[in-house]
């Protein structure tokens, strides 16, 4: 029996006809309402940071997993794994910072960018900057060495090019600095505390909730959630996702309110 839906956000929640990321249709709004009112629960599990979600409220959400689970929110209780400790200088180099056709961003665990590239758009859709912490990228090499470090939660980087991110990608694991890289597509990458994914953290989630394996279906449709889809039998992929993240998925369907509806169906034939 299937009580939990964990629902990625970009290009699956919020997809109308013709754009990835546009909000949640009325279809898929209704659909959540029925699934919740019949007693379902339903989370969020996303690139973004848990606050973010706070945007696209469920009303009754049963949890949000943000930064592909290196942070858990249920209710007002928070869960973060946050990078080990680093030389930032020298991460920043590793990550390619310091080359100007690259955009990388520090991110802390309250939110804030310690560094940021003023022309990465991208980025200012996912913080608030509560404490005006950005900092032009540019400045990342002339820091204070004295200045007392901040923890970071995560670090986003968009390269030019799927080559470079993985070229990226590969350093990080040759220097085994407990960091590994998600792909959030093929030329952007999460950087994340080692054994952080969105599959780890649905499946922490769901721990806290109470929840077993079998109990909770995924639905995404990039990179990031092929985890998700190897991990739980319950899997939905977007049917605007590539043919190889398709395959991975066990239902491929066009909207969330697809899926609940054939969550509700095995439901029945469980019962």
């Amino acid at each position: 029996m299937i009580r939990c839906v964990m629902i990625d956000l970009d290009g699956t929640l919020l997809r109308k006809p013709g754009k990835k990321t546009a909000g949640i249709s009325d279809e898929n709004e209704q659909a959540l309402q029925r699934w919740q009112a019949a007693g379902g629960l339903a989370g969020i599990a996303t690139s973004r940071s848990a606050g973010y979600i706070q945007k696209y409220s469920l009303r009754t959400g049963a949890a949000v997993v943000g930064w592909n689970g290196a942070v858990i929110e249920q209710g007002s209780r928070r869960w973060l794994h946050p990078l080990p400790s680093r030389n930032e200088r020298q991460l920043w180099r590793t990550l390619g910072g310091d080359q100007p056709e690259n955009w990388v961003a520090m991110v802390t665990p309250d939110n804030d960018w310690l560094a940021y590239d003023l022309r990465f758009p991208l980025a200012r859709g996912y913080c608030e900057n509560p404490l005006n912490l950005i900092q032009d990228h540019r400045q990342v090499l002339e820091w204070d060495p004295q200045r007392p470090d901040l923890q970071l939660a995560v670090i986003l980087a968009v390269y030019p090019d799927a080559c470079f991110a993985q070229a990226v990608s590969a350093r990080l694991l040759a220097q085994d600095r407990g960091l590994h890289a998600i792909e959030t597509s093929s030329r952007t990458l999460m950087i994340v505390r080692a054994g952080v994914d969105k599959a780890q953290g649905i499946l922490e989630a769901g721990r806290k909730l109470g929840l077993k394996r079998e109990e909770i279906a995924v639905i995404g449709d990039d990179r990031n959630d092929l985890t998700c889809f190897k991990t739980f039998e319950n899997s939905f992929c977007m049917s605007s996702a590539e043919p190889e993240i398709r395959d991975e998925a066990r239902w491929t369907v066009e909207s969330v309110a697809e899926a609940l509806t054939i969550v509700q169906l095995e439901n029945k034939q469980q019962s």
